[in-house]
């Protein structure tokens, strides 16, 4: 490998891993772990409503994480799991008031502080970055799955 390409790399990984820790420390913060505010990132951003099979898929979780997840938020009583019409398997997950309030006070403002550091940059620099790392993720997926 190339100095300068391992550097590269070395840098690359260090930011995803600072970014990582980011997250992780406000979840810590707010009482939850990584997980369940990603999960519930993920219930917030949407208009309508995700089954545990969706939310999985999505965020690349093993369902039965999602589904312990999901269960301690219904115990909890920020969710209700909701049967999809036409389907007596699958479920929705949707927000109760006790759960939008949660996300007001834990999710919003990340999604807020995420906005307002993604608009820090010209919208040349949000697309050639967005660009840049969907061609990364896309090529690094191609690459490992030949290992």
């Amino acid at each position: 490998m190339e100095r300068d390409t391992k550097k590269l790399l070395t840098s690359l990984n260090l930011l995803y891993k600072e970014m990582d820790e980011i997250y992780h420390n406000y979840a810590k913060r707010s009482g939850i772990s990584n997980t369940a505010l990603w999960i519930m990132y993920s219930i917030c951003e949407k208009e309508e409503p995700s089954t545990q099979r969706e939310l999985a898929a999505e965020w690349h979780y093993p369902p039965q994480t999602v589904n312990s997840v999901l269960k301690s938020f219904e115990k909890d009583g920020y969710i209700m799991l909701v049967p999809v019409p036409g389907n007596q398997k699958s479920k929705a997950v949707v927000l109760t008031e006790k759960g939008r309030a949660f996300a007001e006070r834990v999710v919003y403002p990340m999604m807020l502080a995420e906005e307002r550091a993604l608009g820090a940059l010209t919208e040349k620099e949000q697309k050639a970055f967005l660009s840049i790392v969907e061609k990364y993720v896309d090529i690094l997926k191609a690459e490992i799955s030949r290992i």
